[in-house]
């Protein structure tokens, strides 16, 4: 993570899908899925729910962008409807990558020292990392 971020100079998601050159199309989604990763044409693409405030918009496009980085070759979709546990591998990666490029963004209010602990370990708890995303969402009133 420090690598892309140092490499482009910003930890801004919608800035780092420009210069993975992905494109972020905003469209009406069903309220229950945030965003989809997809290929159009050979281009990746995050189809992202056209009803999600900004700050929701950066989560979001955090964790598609970890699909693009470990699961390119897929496309996969961000739900989220309450507090649950997603157990599924890939859904846990890109949370995980969303988490570690969110935790270099001083915009979002979440504890700190809580984060860092959790992804200090050489393999986080999903459902610890899955608890974080669910607990940025619900702080950016999304």
């Amino acid at each position: 993570m420090k690598n892309l971020v140092n490499k482009y100079q910003t930890a801004d998601p919608f800035a780092l899908a420009k210069e993975l050159d992905v494109n972020i199309l905003y469209v009406p989604l069903p309220e229950k899925i945030r965003g989809i990763l997809v290929r159009v044409l050979r281009k990746k693409t995050i189809l992202l729910n056209d009803k999600l405030n900004y700050e929701a918009q950066k989560i979001v496009i955090c964790h598609e962008l970890g699909h693009v980085r470990m699961h390119w070759h897929a496309g996969y979709f961000f739900q989220h409807e309450g507090i649950y546990y997603s157990p599924a591998r890939y859904e846990c990666e890109a949370n995980e990558f969303a988490i570690h490029l969110l935790n270099y963004s001083s915009d979002f209010i979440y504890d700190k020292d809580y984060i860092l602990e959790v992804l200090a370990k050489e393999n986080p708890n999903p459902y610890e990392v899955h608890k974080i995303i669910n607990a940025l969402m619900q702080i950016e009133s999304i």
